[in-house]
Formats: structure tokens, C-alpha cells, sequence
């Protein structure tokens, strides 16, 4: 009777599993174009700087040599330009640069913290969270730092902010009801709502490339592990369920891979890649510092 339940159990599962795995991929766009390439963070030179490589893990290039701390890329939907933060200035801002490294600029240039989220879907807009009004917040502006517009106005702290695909919703982190969870609104700042209810700490959403699934890392009493929902927060699901800890979760363009960080190998950090059902993992970067925030390019 009870090996009949489990068995049940488990073959529940294994059918929701299946069924948000083919929610992410459905429809998404076909992937591996020529070219596409994979940015990350390292400090494998000294300083944690901004890198970038083939999706195979090959082709390493180092894209900035600042002194101080510059990770968090994410790619602009034309694949020309790449965001990310740096620590260069006091605070911290929201940088951006061509793809190839040249021309790295200040956007935010505000002494409180601002953080970089992602872009709008037609590249004109930049989501991204800041306590320059005292508590940590929402806030969105145009892709060269003008018009910024706050989105949350609450006492909580809020971040990592992501836009989704058909750019009509924001996915992002608040501790508004006690722990970090996972919210989404209306890419104007209306109807919040909470996504995930969980005893453990949820951050870095990441919505599917049809925009029908989101990842995210989930920190269950020091354990860290990446995660897919639906868009609407049912059929939460654990993609890596090992005693490592895994981070930074990122889709591929067509939404049958993942990249992450974790530390099954090392504990500092190197970059993986995974399917879509967390199976097939295998081991991009393979250096003795830490590799970590991978952000994926079509």
C-alpha cells in the first residue's frame, strides 16, 4: 500500500515536472544561432570582472579590466549592447557597454545603490532596483539613464527585477510579507501580487523565453537550489535536488537549457549547463576562482 503511494506520488510529479518543462519550450524560439554566446562574472584575473564565451564553454574573453567589482550581465535583445553592475563608483551603479567591451558607461551615476535587472523586450528600457528613496525599490528608465521612474514605493527591501518577454509584465523579489518571495506586476507598477508562498527565501526570477514559465533559486535553510514555476506560480518544481548549492539561473534563447552557477565541483563557483528537466548536466569553466551569473545571448 505505501510503495503504491509513492509510486503514485512520484509519477505525479514526474507528469507536472513534464508539464511545466513543455510550457517552458513550447513556442520559444529556435536557438544556437550563430554567434550566440554566454557573459558571466569572474575573478580569475584578480578582480571580479565581466566575461564572455561560447555556449560549449569555449572562446573565453575578458570584456572589462576595472579595479573594482563588475558583474550581473544581461544582454540587450539585439545582443549589441550588455548591462550590468559595477561597484567603480560609490554605491554602486547600473553600467552598460557594447558587446565586444568598448564603450562602458555610467547610466545611474546616484550615491545611493542601484542595482541592473534586465532590459524591456524592444531594448529602449532598463528595469532596475535602487535605495536612492531610502528602502530598497523598483524602478525602470530609458536604456541611456534618463527618465527614471520609480514602480514599488513600500518600507520592504526589492530587487532583481526581470521584464518578461511580451514586456507586459515584472517579475521581481520582495520581503513586503517576511521573507524574500517572488512577485510580479504590470510593467507600469500596478497589481502586485505574490507569486510564490514558501518557507525558505525565492530571488532570481528568470522568465522563460515564450514567457510562460519563470526560474528562480530557492535558499531552504543554506541549501540552494534552482527552481521552474508556470508564470501564474502553480507547479513549482526543484531542477537541481543534490547536496551542492546552485544560483543564477538562465535560460537559453529557445528554452530547452539552463545556465547556472554552482559549486558541485568547487566551492567558489563554476558556470553549468543543464536541459530544461535538470537532467544532462555538465561543467562549462573550469578554474580555480569563482565563475558565477551567467547571462545567456541568442
Amino acid at each position: 500500500m505505501g510503495t503504491r503511494m509513492v509510486t503514485k506520488r512520484a509519477a505525479a510529479g514526474l507528469l507536472a515536472a513534464a508539464a511545466v518543462v513543455a510550457v517552458a519550450a513550447a513556442g520559444s524560439p529556435a536557438s544556437s544561432a550563430p554567434g550566440a554566446k554566454i557573459a558571466f562574472s569572474s575573478n580569475r584575473d584578480g578582480d571580479t570582472d565581466i566575461y564572455v564565451m561560447n555556449p560549449d564553454g569555449s572562446g573565453v574573453r575578458r570584456l572589462t579590466q576595472a579595479l573594482k567589482y563588475d558583474g550581473f550581465p544581461a544582454w540587450s535583445p539585439n545582443r549589441r549592447r550588455i548591462a550590468f553592475y559595477s561597484q567603480r563608483s560609490s554605491g554602486g551603479d547600473c553600467w552598460v557597454m557594447n558587446a565586444d567591451g568598448s564603450n562602458q558607461r555610467n547610466l545611474t551615476r546616484n550615491p545611493a545603490h542601484d542595482g541592473c535587472g534586465s532590459w524591456s523586450p524592444n531594448g529602449t528600457q532598463l528595469v532596475f532596483d535602487s535605495n536612492r528613496d531610502g528602502a530598497g525599490d523598483i524602478y525602470v528608465m530609458n536604456a541611456d539613464g534618463s527618465h527614471v521612474k520609480r514602480l514599488t514605493e513600500t518600507t520592504a527591501s526589492e530587487g532583481s527585477a526581470a521584464w518578461s518577454p511580451d514586456g507586459r509584465s515584472i517579475a521581481f523579489v520582495s520581503d513586503r510579507d517576511g521573507r524574500p518571495q517572488i512577485y510580479v506586476m504590470n510593467s507600469d507598477g500596478s497589481d502586485q501580487r505574490r507569486l510564490t508562498e514558501a518557507s525558505a527565501d525565492d530571488s532570481e526570477p528568470k522568465w522563460s523565453p515564450n514567457g510562460r514559465a519563470i526560474l528562480f533559486m530557492r535558499d531552504a535553510k543554506g541549501t540552494r537550489d534552482i527552481y521552474v514555476m508556470n508564470a501564474d506560480g502553480s507547479g513549482v518544481r526543484n531542477l537541481t535536488p543534490d547536496r551542492a548549492w546552485e544560483a543564477d539561473p538562465a535560460w537559453s534563447p529557445d528554452g530547452r537549457k539552463i545556465a547556472f552557477t554552482g559549486g558541485r565541483d568547487q566551492k567558489a563557483g563554476e558556470i553549468y549547463v543543464m536541459n530544461v528537466d535538470g537532467r544532462g548536466v555538465r561543467r562549462l569553466t573550469r578554474n580555480k576562482a569563482g565563475d558565477s551569473g551567467p547571462g545567456w545571448a541568442s
